[in-house]
């Protein structure tokens, strides 16, 4: 299965960090038959401001991730379990050859990007009369809006620019691979302007694909099984008169959008005697009372970089449960869904100092051990590898030379993706709510995981290096015999020995994980 994923304006973005985070942790989605599913995950990041710093971060991500789960698995999508198990591509890796677009995971919007918003109206060519109803409709400020910066909270703005939308390479060659059985999802806020604007848009377009003769699959996407995310407010931003973005409009604005989404996307209305049913099979929604940190109030001049929040993570996981519901209940039928899906969440304890224990039972059994793992292998990885290189499960073949760690893939796990997930990590620990799922203090494995105590005794030691490398000794012999690894290399097996080793010692040196 193909995941279509839509990343509309900053929010799309920051809920794709901590998704790479759990694909990279191992964390999997389960197909009915409780196995893993093949799936690759294509996400498509609909945002005009290229120079949001949170856009950069999240495809530096991306791309890193592409990388380092091509050099374990090469191009593989059936793979079950495992680090970097779910594969991601850009829109033009799944593309025939012959594509004429760029290998980037950003949605070409060159019909808005470098324009003032009255330039896209032709405002200047308008007759005076036309010219004043557009002055009725939009303030001069949103007039001069260059939207290369977004659309600074105006989904009126954006609601105009994106239908470009469908006219763009990117929909024709989107619409050319999408297959039947492929989902689609999409992750907006409610109230900014980018995503508030886009998440309709790009839905309306979709269903409404058998009337655009332009582009293919139009009866599969006119029914295609959708999904989307809306956020809610959950941050705070620095009060500044001179900015059109304010913490006090956030509210009204998310009222206002809500009444059109129900009337025209998610609800239920009579218009004469038709019944116009939910254009999306599964809805989620997000958001926090408690406000965040006060962000700097950056309409988009200076790059827009805000700290990761956990109701981003939080958000990540929607993506991972619309993948997990069964086609039967995601029906679709000439572009209405049948018995659409209202989910929200709620955490286990309602605390402003969050851990892994905090969040509800589903949560926990389907992320929480592979998150622990993860972190288990990040400190064994960047602490104690390079002292073990030379003895033990390294001399088995595949063998783990020194010169592993000037590998191309080393230095980019190492260096660029550890340092972005350490990052992420730090701000998610300051912001409030704080969500501190380890102790990124400490190098010591026993001590590491934040809320979760260690198990050790007279019987039982506490897991550290030593018996660490003593399981990955054993584990590597017994691949050995079955030549697990015989066709890999060193980096899979490496990856590999610490998954499989880490389910075992995460389950006996540590209590209740769930």
């Amino acid at each position: 299965m193909r995941l279509f994923l839509f990343l509309v304006g900053g929010t799309g973005s920051r809920v794709m960090r901590p998704l790479i985070m759990q694909l990279a942790a191992g964390v999997h989605p389960i197909d009915e038959q409780g196995l893993p599913m093949p799936l690759e995950i294509v996400p498509i990041i609909v945002d005009p401001h290229k120079a949001n710093e949170d856009l950069k971060r999240t495809d530096n991500l991306m791309r890193w991730y592409k990388q380092l789960r091509r050099s374990l698995y090469g191009e593989e999508v059936n793979v079950s379990k495992g680090f970097f198990s779910v594969k991601i591509s850009s829109l033009s890796d799944i593309l025939p050859n012959g594509s004429n677009l760029s290998d980037s995971f950003l949605f070409n919007l060159a019909g808005i990007e470098s324009k003032q918003f009255q330039d896209f109206l032709s405002y200047s060519t308008l007759d005076t009369a036309n010219q004043a109803l557009v002055s009725i409709l939009f303030s001069e400020d949103q007039l001069k809006t260059k939207m290369d910066i977004g659309f600074v909270g105006s989904p009126n703005i954006g609601s105009v620019a994106l239908n470009e939308f469908k006219d763009s390479e990117e929909f024709k060659q989107f619409s050319n691979v999408f297959q039947k059985n492929d989902r689609i999802f999409v992750v907006s806020s409610i109230f900014g302007g980018t995503g508030a604007a886009g998440y309709p848009v790009i839905v309306k377009n979709i269903r409404n694909a058998a009337n655009n003769p332009n582009i293919n699959n139009r009866g599969d996407l006119r029914d295609a099984r959708i999904g989307a995310l809306t956020v809610l407010p959950y941050f705070n931003v620095q009060q500044d008169p001179d900015s059109p973005i304010s913490r006090a409009d956030f509210i009204s604005k998310t009222k206002s959008a809500l009444y059109y989404y129900h009337d025209n996307l998610t609800g239920l209305r009579r218009d004469g005697k038709d019944l116009n049913m939910s254009k999306v099979n599964a809805c989620y929604y997000l958001g926090d009372e408690v406000p965040s940190n006060p962000y700097f109030n950056d309409p988009g001049g200076n790059g827009q970089r805000n700290d990761a929040h956990v109701v981003e993570y939080v958000g990540a996981l929607s993506i991972l449960d619309f993948l997990q519901i069964p086609d039967s209940q995601l029906q679709t039928e000439n572009g209405n869904a049948l018995s659409p899906i209202f989910k929200e969440y709620g955490l286990a304890n309602d605390k402003t100092d969050l851990t892994l224990k905090d969040f509800g039972l589903t949560t926990r059994i389907e992320v929480n051990k592979q998150l622990c793992k993860w972190h288990l292998t990040y400190l064994y990885i960047q602490n104690q590898l390079a002292n073990d290189i030379g003895r033990g499960y390294t001399e088995d073949k595949p063998e783990l030379a020194k010169g592993f760690l000037a590998t191309t893939f080393f230095k980019t796990l190492t260096s660029d993706f550890y340092g972005g997930y350490l990052t992420w990590l730090g701000e998610m620990g300051h912001n409030q709510r704080a969500f501190r799922p380890f102790n990124v203090g400490t190098d010591k494995l026993a001590d590491s995981l934040n809320g979760i105590a260690s198990r050790s005794g007279f019987f039982k030691s506490a897991l550290d290096y030593k018996n660490l490398l003593s399981a990955l000794n054993k584990e590597s012999q017994a691949a050995t015999k079955q030549n697990r690894f015989q066709n890999g290399s060193p980096a899979l097996k490496l990856m590999s020995l610490l998954d499989t080793v880490l389910d075992k010692l995460v389950d006996e040196k540590f209590d209740g994980i769930v």
